[in-house]
């Protein structure tokens, strides 16, 4: 049975986008891209604020035979592109075989996609910004904060290499581009060993790189590796 066929919506910059190419890129799955320009505005426009109301990237279209539909926020699409394609895949699945393991992998991507990106994204330090205060400092500063949270979890369940354990899972799919945006914004990721070392490891497999904000079609030239 053919599986859906795949469409992401993208940004070269955007953390939530790269998540799920890391994951595409990890997997072998074939998809087609729509590059979404946030600074120019194209997740404004009316034809894209309907496939996806919140106004973001990534959005991911699936087309399964004749039913065509649309996911939204990088959390839900990485579940369901783990599910659907996860098994067979170059990389198998990435959520651990047990409950408690699936708990502690989604815990530690909500710190990343719930307590640290959105405070830091383009919307927010645009808006930041309009009300007059350092957008770059609060970047630093919330990032800052939720590199601290993330450290004590890793301390507790990384195995050294992995954000959970011993082998990849999603939440260094999720934890790769949070950790070049705090860097973006002045974070000395030596402050939290733990997370610098999983970054150091998972950020130089080939498939991460191949997804990284620096290696992207839609990255300007001038910014490419």
């Amino acid at each position: 049975m053919s599986k859906p066929q795949l469409t992401l919506y993208t940004y070269f910059r955007s953390s939530a986008a790269t998540r799920v190419r890391t994951l595409l890129s990890l997997q072998g799955t074939p998809y087609d891209s729509v590059y979404i320009h946030l600074l120019n505005g194209d997740q404004k426009a009316a034809a894209y604020v309907a496939l996806n109301p919140s106004a973001a990237v990534p959005t991911l279209k699936v087309v399964d035979g004749a039913d065509e539909w649309y996911l939204t926020q990088s959390a839900a699409i990485l579940e369901y592109l783990d599910a659907v394609y996860g098994a067979g895949s170059a990389c198998g699945s990435l959520m651990p075989a047990d409950e408690k393991g699936k708990a502690l992998v989604r815990s530690i991507i909500d710190v990343l996609v719930c307590d640290m990106q959105p405070l830091a994204n383009l919307k927010t330090l645009q808006k930041v910004k309009a009300m007059g205060a350092d957008s770059e400092a609060w970047a630093k500063e919330v990032n800052e904060a939720g590199l601290k949270a993330l450290e004590g979890l890793l301390k507790q369940y990384s195995g050294g290499k992995y954000a959970y354990g011993d082998s990849l899972t999603l939440a260094d799919v999720a934890l790769a581009p949070q950790m070049y945006t705090c860097l973006r914004f002045g974070a000395n990721l030596a402050d939290y060993p733990t997370c610098a070392a999983v970054f150091k490891h998972v950020s130089a497999l080939p498939e991460f790189i191949a997804a990284d904000w620096k290696h992207q079609p839609d990255t300007p030239a001038e910014l490419r590796a």
